[in-house]
């Protein structure tokens, strides 16, 4: 997780074209080392030590044992927050003139943007949220209960419960953050090992375009300029 974090923000100034661009103009191309969540630090740090201590976590063993009751915590933490925030978003005071401007992304449609109360905007990153963690409740136990996978079961204990409680949404209503500077309505999806991919892609594409335009008027000009001198 530690390493798509870095492969997520960094490629995108490490391509050949973003490099020689920046040596043309003189300016420093090496790019800056992120700084990864602090959730995606302790999930590491958990895994770590999870290797280290080598758990028996064979059929029949306590340690089986322990390690579903952690999981069942941690889903019953995140069930909890869940309901809180429910609570939380539902007596907020809605304000008609308090609006923030959303992206809505749909598959198969091209963009479009729209204003909504900040109770409706707080309400639908609660049931994006909800979507995904219900999501994994219900694969991971299934993968536990048909394969005896065990590792899911602690990288989800751990992220789960540490996801939830570290995104805006838990900063703002659980712990009393204000919603300023980067807790400012709209919120944006965390980062993932594919934005640096389209990244990579898409500004070297973006940079490109001027330069292939400007050879093109030249090569029409020159073709204007010929077209003259043969008349």
């Amino acid at each position: 997780f530690f390493c798509q974090h870095l492969y997520a923000a960094a490629p995108a100034r490490a391509h050949p074209s973003c490099l020689w661009r920046a040596a043309m103009a003189g300016e420093d191309a090496a790019p800056e080392m992120p700084t990864p969540p602090k959730s995606q630090i302790v999930l590491m740090v958990v895994m770590m030590g999870w290797k280290y201590l080598d758990v028996d976590v064979g059929p029949g063993t306590p340690g089986l044992l322990y390690l579903r009751l952690f999981y069942g915590a941690g889903m019953v933490l995140t069930v909890c927050c869940f309901g809180a925030l429910y609570l939380k978003i539902s007596a907020m005071p809605v304000d008609p003139k308090t609006k923030v401007k959303v992206t809505i992304e749909e598959p198969m449609k091209p963009k479009r943007t729209e204003e909504i109360t900040l109770p409706e905007h707080d309400m639908r990153e609660w049931k994006k949220m909800l979507t995904q963690s219900a999501a994994s409740m219900v694969l991971i136990p299934l993968m536990h209960y048909k394969w005896e996978y065990t590792i899911p079961l602690v990288i989800q204990g751990v992220s789960g419960p540490l996801m939830l409680l570290s995104h805006s949404l838990s900063q703002v209503h659980l712990f009393g953050q204000p919603a300023e500077g980067a807790l400012a309505r709209p919120w944006k999806p965390p980062p993932t090992p594919f934005d640096g991919l389209k990244k990579a892609f898409e500004e070297p594409e973006a940079a490109a375009a001027p330069a292939e335009q400007a050879a093109g008027d030249a090569g029409g000009d020159a073709k204007k300029g010929s077209s003259k001198k043969k008349k």
